[in-house]
């Protein structure tokens, strides 16, 4: 899919505010904001890196279980599961089309303040 392509197809589509999955989900590209609740342990499985060029996506953690992050398998040089073990640990994830770029935080909200 080119990228005007993938342009066009977001421009039709509304996304969701956010998603707050309390099992293991699957993400589909629409879903930007994923809020996970859980005290146990949950996965979720990112959309196909290739369709999913260009986009950001974030996951925060809102129990004190266990989040897993996973890709599809499909993407180029991952490096591994993301995992997310405290309530406001969160994930950003850009696709470049091949790879996934992400970032986490282990900071709570309170650590922030100046």
């Amino acid at each position: 899919m080119g990228l005007e392509q993938n342009n066009e197809q977001h421009y039709r589509e509304v996304p969701d505010k956010f998603v707050d999955p309390v099992a293991d989900y699957q993400m589909e590209t629409k879903d930007y904001v994923l809020r996970p609740t859980t005290d146990g342990e949950i996965t979720i499985t990112l959309p196909p890196v290739a369709e999913a060029k260009g986009r950001i996506y974030t996951i925060i953690c809102r129990g004190s279980g266990t989040v897993n992050i996973q890709d599809k398998d499909d993407s180029e040089c991952w490096g591994g599961d993301i995992e997310l073990t405290a309530k406001c640990e969160a994930a950003l994830l850009y696709s470049d089309g091949l790879t996934w770029l992400a970032w986490s935080t282990f900071a709570s909200p309170s650590t922030n303040r100046g």
